[in-house]
């Protein structure tokens, strides 16, 4: 979720033309489009897996009831809270600077029914996702047991294929292929787009389904570093080429377009995935263990992306007309937003009933020095002998 507050401070700056973003700096370059790309292209994809994830651990434990009512107070409410709060104040300050570059902002024409959901939109997307989990989860008793059988050797084989990140990369290529520029969109208003929900219903039902095969997740996460060198070094270089050149070309393509396209979105999709296999290796093996400073900021996320936009947008639309330097602004904005919003979070939020709305009952036990065991491996919790544990509020970036 922190990564939000990197996403949406490379926006202004963005110089491509190919991301729609209503704020816009005197400052420009296609750093800022790349910096974006290289981290739209995982962050939800990563969030919307570790919910399915999530979502189905808490079914399996407690029942289909106990996931309904997660995902309505985790969920529905700061949602609910969230539109008729930040919303407002994210039409404002955006309808201003508009305003002052001279452009008409029509929130309705960028969100439909009552305007835009701007960043909001995760929540009711993971809403919609969590429906379907929902009939499997009460009917699965039903199920033919041959029909298990036969989708659990299915999906062992799959991971354990050295063809897992091509056939997965490919199985985005529907979703994505009528999206004006080859890559998920963001979307902005409250009547569900079909594409965007099969995308991500796409990854919220593989994180469910390594929820049922925990013993795989090293194997998803094997040779990690490798997985992270390609992503970067190889695969994200020609998938931005390929994309912002082509999405310019779609105006009058030349021959072999659709295959220049289908390569373009394969290579999104291979960039995706091995991201995700990267940083769930990297985090099993350094992060396994929980501190109280980085259980500190997990708790925070959930608050900091909600209230971190308007912070930011409210920065951005100050500094966007002074020129100046693209990098120190990006981080002078970028930091001022995570002071506020910790300042905020720990005098406001976290000792409160919108603590406890965002994060569920909190207790005070967890001390310097004292760990959370967070390691997964072959589908149960381990706790190495001899150490002290006491566990606290499950740890998790996603809210559960």
């Amino acid at each position: 979720m922190l990564l939000g507050l990197v996403t949406h401070g490379a926006l202004p700056f963005t110089a491509t033309g190919l991301i729609p973003f209503p704020v816009r700096d005197a400052t420009r370059h296609p750093a800022a489009d790349a910096v974006y790309f290289a981290v739209h292209d995982f962050r939800m994809q990563l969030f919307f897996l570790l919910a399915g994830f999530a979502a189905a651990s808490l079914g399996a434990a407690r029942g289909v009831g106990a996931v309904v009512r997660n995902r309505l107070t985790r969920i529905a409410i700061p949602l609910a809270l969230a539109a008729v709060t930040l919303c407002p104040l994210m039409h404002l300050l955006v309808a201003r600077h508009t305003a002052a570059r001279g452009v008409e902002w029509h929130p309705a024409d960028a969100g439909g029914w009552v305007g835009p959901n701007f960043h909001l939109w995760f929540l009711y997307y993971l809403l919609l996702c969590t429906v379907p989990l929902a009939l499997p989860l009460a009917f699965g008793h039903r199920i033919p047991r041959g029909a298990t059988r036969v989708a659990d050797r299915a999906v062992r084989a799959l991971v354990g294929s050295r063809w897992r990140v091509p056939l997965l990369a490919a199985a985005v290529v529907p979703a994505l292929w009528w999206m004006p520029a080859w890559w998920v969109e963001s979307p902005v208003g409250w009547v569900p787009d079909p594409d965007v929900f099969a995308y991500y219903l796409g990854f919220f039902a593989a994180g469910a389904t390594l929820s049922r095969h925990r013993d795989l997740l090293p194997a998803v996460g094997r040779n990690w570093p490798t997985q992270l060198a390609v992503a970067n070094a190889l695969v994200l270089p020609a998938m931005l080429g390929l994309t912002v050149s082509g999405v310019r070309a779609a105006a009058a393509p030349p021959a072999g377009f659709v295959a220049w396209k289908v390569s373009a979105i394969v290579l999104g999709g291979a960039y995706t995935w091995l991201m995700i296999g990267g940083l769930i290796g990297l985090f099993r093996q350094y992060f396994a263990v929980s501190t109280s400073p980085w259980q500190y900021l997990a708790g925070a996320s959930y608050w900091c992306y909600l209230a971190g936009f308007p912070v930011q947008v409210a920065l951005q639309v100050y500094f966007a007309p002074l020129g100046y330097p693209m990098w120190a602004e990006f981080v002078v904005v970028n930091a001022l937003t995570f002071t506020a919003l910790l300042a905020g979070y720990e005098l406001v939020v976290r000792r409160t009933w919108l603590g406890t709305l965002l994060g569920g009952k909190r207790r005070d036990t967890v001390r310097p020095g004292v760990v959370v065991e967070m390691r997964v491996p072959a589908g149960r919790n381990v706790v190495a002998p001899g150490r002290r544990v006491e566990y606290d509020r499950p740890v998790s970036p996603v809210p559960t």
